[in-house]
């Protein structure tokens, strides 16, 4: 009688018996020499109290649970359950964990009635073949693991094999190949590649001059034929076979299960068309297998031999080795195609909808819709149908070259109620899919032209719609017939998304421009209807202008004025009130109008006369804050006698004037600046003179003028001062012209500026500074 007792001990293979329940009955002597563990200790214990889990980041039970998982499926099934790699740190003794990876393979040993009595764990060691690996340069990504995992479970296995039968050198020797070759597959980036390593040294192993692997797409097998087989000629009969057909290809995949034929006899047997197989590849023997991952068919790997070959377990336990090596590694190339796929698809997307973005006309949207991302897809050509706002019956067409130099002429205009693609889905808005020509003339007759005209065969037409609002069509052509996975047809939904988008900005865009351009030039003569022409009496000479910013329809509080008081002096004043938009504006006109009365009422000093405007304001309930400087000329007798001129001015926290002298000195004319109006009208404000010489060129502006995102207003000073020295021989009416075209019509706030300039008495006025007479009756001219 056989002492299975002692059979079990004397395995070199360690080997772990439990109950049902998962605890532990027996272990060999394999096994506790692995484990480093005496069967004292861990006999009777629950197996997961006799080898805890050691807690990681990625595993918070250690990997405890997927173990156990695997005990569950085999006691449950009553089926074998193998694992892939596995993880799994064990005591080590001295109170911390040892790292080992593992081969675990869980069967159930069944009782007499076919229940579970025992769950038997086969626990192959490979940490030293991880290592070595590692040692290798294989790193831990996701791709290098799947080959890590196989090459490990492939070691396994060929230990097991080794242990078992030490006997046998030529099939230990056949394993270590197929380790070898396991590596090349997992370097393999095509299935052209894969092919070529079956044919270079998986074939060797088994003596086969040739092989196929066939790849499943749909219903059809497309193989990748090696030159051992007939070459191009077998390529081209058999490089695309139904899955339905009869030959062993066909139904390997079908059944998922492998055909091993012999020799030519069990060839005919199988099938009459093998006959033609023979002839063409010149072989007898053929097996089929199946490749297959978890939750798919992947396809079928054929190896043929010219002689009749006999299939013992060991040369199917072999192939089927081979076999499983070649699932992963077409799994992993379809993956990593996919994945590719997928990012270039994304990347196309992503920068599909900043491109959308800058567009500015419907052609350049439908020519980056298509040049950036439907030619991911294959894509010929398309075109954008847009509903027109005033024939709402009408769709108008922007056709890409793709699809014919005369097919604008042809199809640029369609009625919404037409039968072609575009409307449809516009007045269905419901996508329109259209595999080949057959369904293009199935769908209407209308369709045949089209596909003569464009040289597309498949068609797709998507709504664009945003809001719940119909904004058109987006209609897509391929030259060749199309299969349009679900993939596909994602990507080419978001296209259209990112086109409804893009073309509802784009019409929003262009409504907008439309009414603000209007608008803006409505309020800039608002605005400008506030800033009076200025007088020039005596050889005093003004000058005015101003600048909107780029903002449209939006009105600032900058302003200008000038005005002679009934003393004759002239007042300048600049400004700016807080804000940009109507409040702001119609603060400025009460302000500038409340200041012309006080100066008018009082003819104070500029001092009084801010401190009246920010008492009125108060009172009047202005409710802003601005800044300004108010500035008068004047000239006593004595003054006019020796040609001067005396400027005479306040700050309420605005920039200083620039005085240019004849000589062209420039001298900022800071001075200690006072509140602004609108905070504290009982604060004291001061009056600062300088003299005017003959000549002498004063600017006053807003600080729009020297104001640039990220640079200091010291620089902003230091360059206007410096523009005006070089100007100063100008004409003060072209001196004004060339300071605003330093700015080149790209101003973030809008600029108002004032120039005079005190020309000599004592000669004629210029003719470039025409005298504007003051109104009739007006009081200064009958002062004293």
């Amino acid at each position: 009688m056989v002492d299975f007792a002692a059979v079990f001990g004397a395995m070199p293979t360690p080997y772990l018996l439990m109950t049902p329940d998962l605890v532990i009955a027996e272990a060999n002597d394999a096994y506790l020499a692995t484990t480093g563990r005496t069967r004292s200790e861990i006999v009777g214990q629950p197996v997961f109290e006799a080898f805890p889990g050691n807690p990681s980041e990625t595993q918070a039970d250690g990997g405890a649970s997927a173990i156990h998982d695997s005990f569950v499926r085999a006691r449950d099934t009553l089926q074998p359950d193998t694992m892939p790699l596995h993880e799994y740190d064990i005591p080590d003794g001295a109170g911390g964990f040892s790292k080992r990876f593992w081969s675990l393979i869980s069967t159930p040993v069944l009782d007499t009635e076919g229940r579970c009595a025992y769950l038997l764990q086969r626990a192959e060691d490979v940490t030293d073949f991880v290592r070595e690996q590692e040692r290798a340069g294989i790193d831990s990504s996701a791709l290098q693991r799947r080959v890590l995992e196989v090459e490990s479970d492939l070691f396994a296995r060929s230990v097991e094999l080794a242990d078992a039968r030490a006997a046998e050198a030529v099939s230990a020797g056949r394993l270590a190949a197929l380790a070898g070759i396991a590596l090349r597959l997992a370097g393999a980036q095509t299935v052209a590649e894969l092919v070529s390593v079956v044919t270079e040294g998986g074939l060797a192993l088994v003596g086969s001059p040739g092989g196929a692997v066939a790849v499943r797409q749909g219903d059809v097998l497309a193989s990748v034929v090696s030159d051992g087989l007939g070459g191009e000629r077998t390529q081209a009969a058999y490089g695309a076979v139904p899955v339905s057909g009869p030959l062993p290809v066909s139904v390997a995949s079908r059944t998922g299960r492998p055909v091993f034929l012999p020799d030519r006899a069990a060839c005919l047997a199988f099938a009459p068309e093998m006959a033609d197989v023979v002839e063409a590849t010149g072989a007898v023997a053929f097996a089929s297998l199946p490749l297959r991952t978890a939750d798919r068919d992947v396809g079928v790997l054929t190896i043929a031999w010219d002689a009749p070959h006999e299939f013992g377990p060991a040369e199917v336990e072999l192939l089927t080795a081979f076999a499983a090596q070649c699932s992963q590694s077409v799994d992993r190339i379809q993956t990593r195609e996919a994945e590719l796929r997928s990012a270039r698809q994304l990347a196309a997307l992503a920068e599909l909808a900043l491109t959308l973005g800058r567009a500015e006309t419907v052609h350049a949207l439908t020519r980056d819709l298509v040049d950036r991302g439907l030619t991911v897809l294959g894509a010929r050509g398309g075109a954008v149908a847009v509903t027109d706002p005033d024939d709402p019956a009408t769709l108008r067409l922007v056709i890409t070259d793709g699809l014919g130099t005369d097919t604008p002429d042809i199809y640029g205009q369609l009625p919404l109620a037409g039968p072609l693609p575009a409307c449809v889905a516009a007045r269905t808005r419901r996508p329109v899919v259209l595999h080949d020509a057959a369904e293009c003339a199935a769908m209407t007759p209308d369709m045949t032209p089209v596909v003569s005209d464009t040289g597309c065969e498949a068609w797709v037409a998507l709504p664009l719609e945003t809001g719940g609002r119909l904004v058109g069509s987006l209609t897509i052509g391929w030259a060749e017939p199309q299969a349009f996975t679900p993939t596909e047809m994602e990507v080419v939904v978001a296209f259209a998304a990112q086109a409804a988008q893009a073309l509802d900005r784009l019409q929003t865009r262009v409504a907008e421009r439309t009414a603000l351009t209007a608008l803006a030039g409505t309020v800039e003569a608002l605005q400008r209807s506030l800033l009076s022409e200025p007088p020039a009496p005596d050889h005093l000479q003004v000058a005015v202008r101003y600048l909107p910013a780029a903002r449209l329809a939006q009105v600032g509080g900058d302003w200008y004025d000038s005005f002679v008081l009934a003393d004759g002096r002239t007042v300048l004043v600049i400004g700016d009130v807080a804000g940009h938009d109507s409040h702001s504006a119609a603060a400025m006109a009460q302000v500038r109008n409340v200041l012309r009365g006080v100066a008018h009422h009082s003819g104070g000093r500029p001092a009084e006369v801010l401190t009246g405007l920010d008492c009125a304001m108060r009172d009047l309930a202005i409710g802003t804050l601005a800044t300004a400087v108010l500035a008068s000329v004047e000239q006593t007798p004595a003054d006019a006698a020796r040609g001067a001129r005396v400027l005479r001015w306040s700050n309420a926290g605005h920039p200083a004037p620039l005085l240019v002298l004849p000589d062209g000195t420039v001298e900022v004319l800071e001075r200690p600046a006072d509140l602004l109006l609108g905070v504290d009208p009982e604060r004291p404000r001061s009056d600062h003179a300088h003299e005017l010489a003959p000549g002498s060129t004063v600017l006053l502006y807003t600080d729009g003028l020297i104001e640039r995102r990220g640079v200091p207003l010291d620089d902003g000073v230091a360059w206007l001062a410096g523009l005006v020295q070089r100007l100063r021989h100008l004409p003060l009416e072209e001196l004004c012209d060339r300071v605003l075209d330093e700015l080149d019509g790209q101003v973030e706030d809008d600029v108002a500026l004032l120039a005079i300039r005190a020309h000599p008495q004592d000669r004629p006025r210029p003719p470039d500074a025409p005298a504007v007479p003051l109104p009739e009756g007006h009081s200064a001219l009958s002062r004293g």
